[in-house]
């Protein structure tokens, strides 16, 4: 039983490591990843945020050729922008209401009963975005980046399309919260505070 309790200790310590440590993010310095999107800038975002959440996005599990951006015929967001993070500007008041992540949708959201304090609270303050690294750089920064960190974000809200099909990548169609889930090029993160 002790070997079994080992066994399994020592293979959850391997998960978290390789989530942890070796998860490829993308970035658009890779040579597949140009090859299958078109990034197109639409406006520029410089602000301090304060993480709420990250969290990692896998692809649908219906498309073909999950591992690879090399080859061609993509049709999901993820092989470009894996990681997704919930961001406060200012500290948000005592709340029955809890945003959080939804990884489907690409957006987030609200837990609990909201009353239209805690909804305008939400609206002004919450900010989700899908993360595009410009290079390899910051990739690793925004692996990097912690539930509670102080951050500053540089960079540019985008529009993202297939090169191949023109198909347009939206975060957060048919969510609520649509109006507060952006697609972000990240061109430079610095942690404020841990």
């Amino acid at each position: 039983m002790q070997k079994l309790l080992i066994t399994a200790a020592l293979i959850a310590l391997g998960i978290w490591i390789w989530a942890e440590y070796f998860r490829a993010v993308p970035h658009l310095e890779e040579a597949g990843v140009l090859k299958n999107f078109e990034v197109e800038n639409i406006q520029p975002v410089s602000a301090t945020f304060t993480v709420l959440e990250k969290t990692f996005i896998k692809p649908n599990r219906r498309v073909l050729h999950q591992a690879s951006p090399f080859v061609g015929g993509f049709n999901d967001l993820a092989y470009l922008s894996n990681i997704d993070v919930l961001l406060t500007r200012k500290p948000l008041p005592e709340m029955q209401a809890k945003p959080e992540l939804d990884p489907p949708q690409r957006c987030f959201q609200v837990e609990g009963a909201v009353d239209s304090t805690e909804q305008n609270a939400i609206k002004a303050q919450v900010q989700h975005y899908s993360l595009i690294a410009a290079n390899a750089e910051i990739a690793h920064q925004i692996r990097r980046l912690k539930s509670g960190q102080r951050i500053q974000l540089q960079g540019e809200q985008v529009k993202v399309t297939s090169a191949k099909t023109g198909q347009l990548f939206q975060a957060g169609a048919g969510s609520k919260q649509r109006g507060q889930c952006q697609i972000l090029k990240v061109t430079a993160v610095q942690i404020l505070s841990s």
